[in-house]
């Protein structure tokens, strides 16, 4: 007896989805790296800069069952440059917070935007890219051996 086995969908659609995906990750990876080092280059000015605050920073996720609220904490940052005091506060967040209130750290100014920082003790942004391109990677050799795969 042989019994026919119908087929459902196109598993070469998971394969393009896959690599569409792969992508989108990519380029967000790239673009996060690329806004890293332009930071970094445009802010050449060091100065001791003090950790005045740590300011919470709320997530709310919701799933069909439940809602969970992340918390994460951006740090501002109080120091003189060129004889005028400013405050800023970190374009990043992180868990736990990276610095304590009170601490002192190196941090790099725009000269030509003093309100414009780089923080070389945060690597956040540096990480958040290197997660996104690797994922990216992963789903773009995950896409097309799965396209590979169905010829």
């Amino acid at each position: 007896m042989v019994v026919k086995v119908k087929k459902t969908g196109n598993p070469k659609i998971i394969g393009i989805v896959f690599v569409i995906c792969s992508v989108i990750f990519i380029l967000i990876g790239m673009k996060t790296h690329y806004d890293f080092r332009g930071l970094e280059k445009r802010c050449t000015e060091s100065v001791t800069a003090e950790v005045v605050e740590n300011i919470v920073v709320k997530s709310r996720t919701k799933s069909k069952h439940s809602s969970n609220i992340s918390i994460t904490y951006k740090p501002v940052f109080d120091f003189d440059y060129n004889g005028t005091s400013y405050r800023v506060e970190s374009n990043v967040s992180s868990k736990p917070a990276l610095f304590e209130v009170g601490e002192k750290t190196e941090i790099k100014v725009n000269p030509e935007v003093p309100e414009e920082i780089y923080v070389p003790a945060d690597k956040t942004a540096k990480y958040i890219g290197i997660i996104f391109a690797t994922a990216g990677t992963v789903f773009l050799i995950a896409g097309i051996l799965v396209i590979l795969k169905v010829h």
